[in-house]
């Protein structure tokens, strides 16, 4: 069962499900169902009762969320709470995506799981909050921090730069903001292969009730990033670098995003793309 299925990550499930054929699919946009409706939940519980539900519903319109609070906390939190009220009596997995933005620390070394979180964003609060009340229930919940994602659908900074250089000479992009981007479709594809690795070795669902993290390999400016953009897909924009306090926004970035997924590629087996080289896929498919 997937929840938040109009959205970039949702999207990447159902073009990869048949893929999968060993996997039975149901997808829920928020139209289709409201996760903060509990009467909702239940029946979806009763009707279709998933073994594992992924969780792409979520509020991430980050400067946004500063001035819509309650919005943001309503679907980055309650909602959690309600899946949990529904499933914990239930044998269903969760699958819960939550954010880089959690961190704010440790600067200067990649990110491990254990590194203390201190969020500095409604966002981030709100995604943190989400963490817990899955990570403080009984139900097995992998809870998954990804960070810079893209892809071909919905809203995103790839699709931003190329529709900004359709009309723009130059563009000035921050360059002391650092990480590694995640393509969408290769989160999704990590994600499924764990459950496939689940199916094929049960007592690795002890491995769930934790927090990995995933993006893509590598390590990346958003300028560097917005300059390789250009440069594989043809486009003449010129790319300037700017330093964050050049470039204020509502809500305060991390200055350091780059994350270690070695515990996630240990215990599932996991190969991990290098951003570059899923960037340059991911451009080929929207080109496509």
């Amino acid at each position: 069962m997937i929840t938040g299925a109009g959205g970039q990550l949702g999207q990447e499930f159902k073009a990869m499900a048949a893929d999968y054929p060993q996997l039975q699919f149901y997808f829920f946009t928020h139209h289709d169902l409201d996760i903060l409706d509990e009467k909702m939940l239940e029946d979806v519980s009763q009707n279709i009762s998933p073994d594992f539900i992924i969780n792409c519903a979520a509020y991430t319109a980050v400067d946004k969320a500063e001035e819509e609070k309650s919005l943001s906390y309503r679907i980055n939190t309650l909602a959690c709470r309600s899946i949990v009220n529904v499933f914990e009596k239930t044998n269903t997995k969760i699958v819960h995506f939550s954010s880089d933005y959690v961190y704010h620390t440790c600067f200067g070394k990649p990110l491990t799981e254990d590194c203390p979180t201190e969020p500095k964003s409604v966002y981030a609060n709100t995604k943190l909050e989400g963490e817990d009340i899955f990570r403080n229930s009984t139900i097995p919940s992998l809870i998954i921090r990804t960070s810079w994602v893209y892809s071909p659908y919905g809203s995103n900074f790839v699709k931003t730069m190329l529709r900004l250089s359709e009309t723009k000479e130059s563009l000035q992009v921050v360059y002391d903001q650092i990480g590694t981007p995640t393509y969408a479709f290769d989160l999704a594809k990590a994600t499924l292969d764990i459950i496939m690795n689940i199916q094929k070795y049960p007592d690795k669902i002890l491995l769930f009730n934790d927090v990995y993290n995933y993006a893509n390999e590598g390590v990346t400016s958003w300028y560097d990033f917005a300059t390789f953009i250009f440069k594989m897909s043809g486009k003449k924009t010129e790319v300037f670098p700017i330093t964050s306090d050049q470039y204020p926004t509502l809500a305060q970035r991390p200055k350091w995003s780059l994350m270690s997924k070695q515990k996630i590629i240990n215990n599932f087996d996991l190969t991990i793309p290098h951003w570059y080289d899923a960037l340059e896929r991911c451009l080929k498919n929207l080109k496509d």
